[in-house]
């Protein structure tokens, strides 16, 4: 097998700025292993974008995202359709992708050497992906997709100049929680057809968002299902009782939250807006279709302290 060569990718502005040294350690790890590897650092998301493109359609065999789940979201848009072996350097303030993968939420030393490790050792496993078509447009996820409150809170918590991770993500749900309005929903999932208010909607291959809260607690990115999180409507105060159950992922046995599998979902709503992995895809209608072993990705980093 010929030796890889490894590109890594890094958002130099995520993490408040330490994603540029976490890269840096990152590329001299592997690159003391006898790994070419090669630091790509952009100043913009267009910029970000293309790189991704010409990285991927070069010789590099690993592709690496250095930084939070919308830098893993933008360099997956190019590594799916190369097929290009893909893993992650958490540099964000959430790092729920690199998570629910396996990886520790903050990049360190010991992350550096496993990853090293498995690329030096060509370890790589495949996993699922979601497929969303948008206006004719088709975006991978890796991570949750959802409408309604939690998007809201997106939109909000995007807005924002402070705060970190779920510090920034509960401001930004205290926030909104006055203003937010209900929406219907249209929803088919497989041959189930749903048409209700809700007062969120999270679809989930990986099962976190908002910095280690289990929306979807029971995902997985083997199983070549995605798993539905329903939330029906609720009083301010059921929602402040249920939000804290959400980092243990126990707020699925509330009598307002309903749960699903389905290979396949279409969402459709009035003034409503879907995220994918913290990013903003745009208003419904969307359809989302797991795309089992659609990645391969590091292995050998699948231990951390839950």
């Amino acid at each position: 097998m010929n030796s890889p060569t490894v590109a890594i990718i890094a958002n130099p502005m995520a993490g408040n700025g330490r994603a540029r040294k976490i890269a840096m350690s990152a590329q001299q790890a592997i690159a003391a292993k006898g790994v070419a590897t090669t630091l790509h650092q952009p100043t913009s998301l267009k910029e970000l974008q293309q790189i991704s493109l010409e990285v991927c359609a070069q010789e590099s065999s690993v592709v690496l995202a250095c930084g939070g789940d919308g830098t893993v979201h933008q360099v997956l848009q190019a590594v799916i359709p190369a097929g290009v072996i893909f893993g992650i350097i958490p540099a964000g303030t959430g790092n729920d992708i690199a998570w629910s993968l396996g990886f520790t939420r903050k990049a360190n030393t010991a992350l550096f050497d496993q990853l090293a490790d498995s690329i030096h050792g060509n370890q790589s496993s495949m996993i699922d992906a979601s497929l969303i078509t948008h206006d004719e447009e088709q975006i991978w996820s890796l991570g949750v997709i959802s409408a309604g409150f939690d998007s809201a809170i997106n939109e909000r918590a995007n807005r924002m100049t402070f705060g970190r991770g779920t510090t920034r993500y509960i401001v930004a749900l205290l926030a909104e929680m006055r203003p937010f309005k209900l929406h219907h929903y249209e929803v088919i999932m497989d041959d189930k057809r749903l048409s209700s208010s809700a007062l969120l909607i999270a679809v989930g291959n990986g099962g976190c968002y908002g910095g280690g809260m289990r929306i979807c607690p029971n995902a997985s990115m083997t199983d070549g299902l995605l798993d539905i999180t329903w939330v029906d409507k609720a009083p301010r105060r059921t929602i402040l009782r249920i939000f804290p159950k959400i980092f243990s992922g126990r707020h699925v046995e509330h009598k307002l939250v309903h749960t699903y599998q389905a290979k396949k979902i279409s969402i459709d709503s009035p003034d409503s807006m879907i995220y994918a992995d913290g990013e903003r895809i745009g208003p419904p209608p969307v359809t989302i279709e797991v795309i089992p072993q659609a990645i391969r990705v590091i292995a050998g980093v699948q231990q951390r302290p839950d």
